[in-house]
């Protein structure tokens, strides 16, 4: 590479696009200004498409700031003729080039741009959901199941729909975080409900005979049956003469299941 011939290189008026191949030719140049490097060899030194560099050559060739001569059996001899220092090159890059910028080109060395310039936006981060995706949220204080959910959820838990209720909005209006957020609360009461209702079918199937028939006459004191283990209603009944008096007092007795 020539010293005197790069430094003059820089000195010229041209456009990024052909003053970036004359600075890449200039690396290759002898004292004379002569070089031969292949466009092969100018397209990996500069980030240009072949077209690219052949049509920045041919820009310089118009400014008569390069001369080339096709060489027999070896590459194209460029020579680069600094001395005629023209004013302005028309730039002609290929149709398939970027659009050169029309400031000042730093040298090849620092082309590049820091990790920092090519690392993407933060403030980009967490901006939305893809185009589809549902927004997940917390749960509003005053939500309320969908009518239909509602009354499955009576047919499934029965008269403890109300107090499953309570424990599932105090629980997600409680819950932290992201763990708090949900897409369907919908869907997430009606996993809520089964749920409920296989827990209670496992705890019924472990009571005994008196804890069964202990909550078979609570239920039976709030007019409802008692679920099952073998999936049926159990009642109890009152052997006689126990019973319920007329001013509605339960008078004590023997109770039994049935059902």
């Amino acid at each position: 590479m020539s010293v005197s011939i790069s430094s003059a290189c820089w000195s010229l008026q041209l456009p990024p696009g052909p003053k970036f191949v004359l600075m890449a030719l200039a690396d290759f140049a002898n004292d004379d200004g002569l070089c031969w490097p292949a466009v092969a060899t100018l397209c990996e030194r500069t980030g240009f498409s072949e077209r690219a560099v052949q049509g920045h050559l041919k820009a310089l060739e118009q400014a008569g700031a390069v001369t080339r001569q096709d060489g027999r059996g070896r590459s194209t001899v460029y020579r680069i003729q600094v001395e005629q220092a023209p004013v302005e090159a028309a730039d002609t890059p290929a149709e398939s080039a970027p659009q050169p910028r029309r400031i000042c080109t730093p040298p090849p060395q620092n082309l590049r741009g820091s990790p920092a310039e090519s690392a993407p936006d933060p403030s980009l981060n967490h901006q939305g959901t893809k185009e589809g995706e549902v927004r997940a949220s917390r749960l509003p204080a005053n939500w309320e199941p969908p009518v239909d959910d509602w009354e499955w959820a009576g047919q499934v838990l029965g008269p403890r729909r109300a107090r499953e209720f309570e424990k599932f909005r105090d629980y997600w209006l409680a819950a932290p975080g992201q763990k708090g957020r949900k897409a369907s609360w919908p869907a997430t009461w009606r996993n809520w409900v089964r749920r409920a209702s296989e827990d209670s079918s496992r705890s019924s199937g472990r009571l005994s005979a008196v804890d069964r028939v202990k909550a078979a006459c609570r239920e039976w004191e709030n007019g409802v049956g008692v679920l099952d283990p073998d999936g049926g209603d159990v009642w109890p009944q009152v052997d006689k003469p126990a019973g319920r008096q007329a001013d509605g007092v339960v008078v004590e007795g023997n109770f039994r299941l049935v059902g």
